[in-house]
C-alpha cells in the first residue's frame, strides 16, 4: 500500500521506518475505499510523518494517542515547531489527517476507545429536553436542534458553570434573555427563541423542576401573520440560473438536476438530498418524497424536464457508489450522500454566474417561485398547499399576495372626498 502512494523507494523506506508505519497501511486503504485521490493520501501521510517524529521525540507510544495527545501536538508543538523541513506546520493541514488517524487506530484496536465526556447537569437537562421533543412530541429533527440550542444558551446565560438552581430564575429572566439579543436578531429569530424557551419551561414543569407559571412569563414577540410579501424570481431569472450550470461536467449535471427538483417540484434542500434511487417509479412517472421535516412521505408526479435532468445525471454524472442515495458527493469522500448544503451552494453559485446579486438567490427563493407560478396559473390555495406539502392551507396563503396584476383587477377604487 505504501509503495502505491510513494513511488520513490527512498520515500517508501522513510515512511516504513515510522512508528506509525503499520497504521499507515490501514490508513491508506481506509482513505482509498472512501474515494480520496492518491495525491491527497500522499499529503495526509506526509503530514502524519511530522506527528510521528514528535511522538518518538516525546517518547509516546502509539497506544497513547488520543484527543488529548493530538491537542498537545496542535496547540503546543505546532506554534513553536522548529522541526527540519519539509513538514506541515499549519493546523489546517494536519487536523484532518489526525482525525482519520484516530479513527483508524481505534478501528484496528491500536488505541483506546474514545472516552465518553462527562455531561454537566445543564447538558443532561438539554439532552433530556431534546429526547422528549423527538420521542414524546414527535418534533422534526430541525425543531429539536434549534430548541435545544436556545435552551442551552439560556442555561449558560443564567448559570454559566455554576450549579443549576431554578429557584433563582424569576419571571423576568426570559425577557432579559431575549431583550439582550433584540438588536442582533431578526423578529423571526426572536420568535423562534421565545417559542423554544416556552417549550423548555413546559418540559421543566413536566419533570417537576419549575413552577408551571414560568412558561407563561416568556414574552410574545410582536409579529403579524402573512405580513411580508415573499420575494420571487421571474421566469427569465429562473431560466438564467438553470442555464448557468455546465452540464458537460458531472458536478454541473448534479447541480442542474438538484435545482430542477427545486424548480419543478418545489422541494426543500433536505428533501432533495434525501432522495434515493428507489424513490423514483419510472413506469408510473411518480416520485416519493422522503419523510423529512413533515415526517410523512408524499408521492408526486414526476415532470418530464425533472426526469430528464435526473436521467442525465445518472447516466453521465453520478460516480459509482454503493449507497442508494440519488445524489452523491464527487469530492472526497466520494460516493457518499450529498447533503442539503451541496444543494444550497449549487443554487447560490448558479445565481452568481447568472449575473444576479451575490446572496440574492437561494433554495427557498426557488420554492417561493414555484408557489407563485402556481397561483398565477390559476391554482387554488389547496393546490399550492398540496404541492408544497403544507399541513395547513393558511401556510400557503401568503402567496395569494404575489400576483400583483390580479390584485389590481380586484382592488377597490380609492374613495373620493365628497364636497
Amino acid at each position: 500500500m505504501i509503495e502505491d502512494v510513494f513511488r520513490s523507494a527512498r520515500s517508501a523506506r522513510r515512511v516504513r521506518s515510522c512508528l506509525l508505519a503499520p497504521t499507515f497501511e490501514d490508513l491508506i486503504a481506509y482513505l482509498a475505499e472512501r474515494g480520496y485521490p492518491a495525491m491527497t493520501i500522499h499529503k495526509y501521510v506526509v503530514a502524519l510523518e511530522h506527528f510521528d517524529s514528535w511522538l518518538q521525540r516525546t517518547r509516546r507510544t502509539v497506544s497513547s494517542v488520543d484527543e488529548a495527545v493530538v491537542g498537545r501536538f496542535l496547540q503546543d508543538h505546532l506554534p513553536r515547531c522548529h522541526c527540519r523541513t519539509p513538514c506541515n506546520r499549519t493546523i489546517q493541514d494536519v487536523r484532518a489527517p489526525l482525525g482519520h488517524l484516530l479513527t483508524v487506530l481505534r478501528s484496528t484496536g491500536r488505541a483506546r476507545p474514545a472516552e465518553v465526556a462527562t455531561r454537566t447537569p445543564g447538558e443532561e437537562l438539554v439532552r433530556g429536553f431534546e429526547a422528549h421533543l423527538r420521542d414524546e412530541r414527535g418534533a422534526a429533527d430541525v425543531t429539536c436542534c434549534y430548541s435545544a440550542r436556545y435552551a442551552r444558551e439560556f442555561l449558560d446565560d443564567q448559570f454559566g458553570g455554576r450549579e443549576i438552581d431554578f429557584s433563582r430564575v424569576g419571571p423576568v429572566a426570559s425577557t432579559r434573555f431575549l431583550a439582550a439579543r433584540a438588536g442582533r436578531w431578526t423578529p423571526a429569530s426572536m420568535k423562534v427563541a421565545a417559542v423554544s424557551l416556552r417549550r423548555f419551561f413546559r418540559y421543566l414543569h413536566f419533570i417537576g423542576r419549575i413552577d408551571g407559571r414560568l412558561a407563561q412569563s416568556v414574552p410574545t414577540i410582536a409579529g403579524w401573520k402573512l405580513a411580508p410579501i415573499p420575494r420571487v424570481l421571474t421566469d427569465k431569472q429562473v431560466a438564467g440560473v438553470l442555464a448557468a450550470f455546465d452540464r458537460a461536467t458531472p458536478i454541473g449535471l448534479r447541480g442542474y438536476a438538484t435545482t430542477m427538483c427545486l424548480v419543478g417540484l418545489g422541494l426543500r434542500p433536505c428533501e432533495v438530498s434525501a432522495l434515493t434511487l428507489d424513490d423514483i417509479d419510472w413506469r408510473t412517472g411518480t416520485i416519493t418524497i422522503p419523510a423529512t421535516k413533515t415526517r410523512r412521505a408524499d408521492v408526486l408526479p414526476l415532470p418530464a424536464p425533472v426526469a430528464r435532468a435526473i436521467l442525465a445525471y445518472l447516466r453521465r454524472g453520478r460516480p459509482s457508489a454503493t449507497t442508494r442515495q440519488l445524489f452523491v458527493r464527487h469530492g472526497t469522500p466520494a460516493g457518499v450522500q450529498a447533503g442539503a448544503g451541496h444543494v444550497r451552494v449549487a443554487v447560490k453559485a448558479a445565481g452568481v454566474r447568472a449575473g444576479l446579486a451575490v446572496g440574492s438567490v437561494n433554495a427557498n427563493l426557488l420554492r417561493h417561485t414555484v408557489a407563485t407560478r402556481l397561483i398565477r396559473a390559476g391554482a387554488t390555495m389547496k393546490d399550492v398547499a398540496d404541492v408544497l406539502r403544507h399541513r395547513s392551507i393558511d401556510t400557503a396563503a401568503i402567496y395569494a399576495k404575489v400576483d400583483i396584476g390580479a390584485l389590481r383587477d380586484v382592488a377597490a377604487p380609492w374613495p373620493r372626498r365628497t364636497p
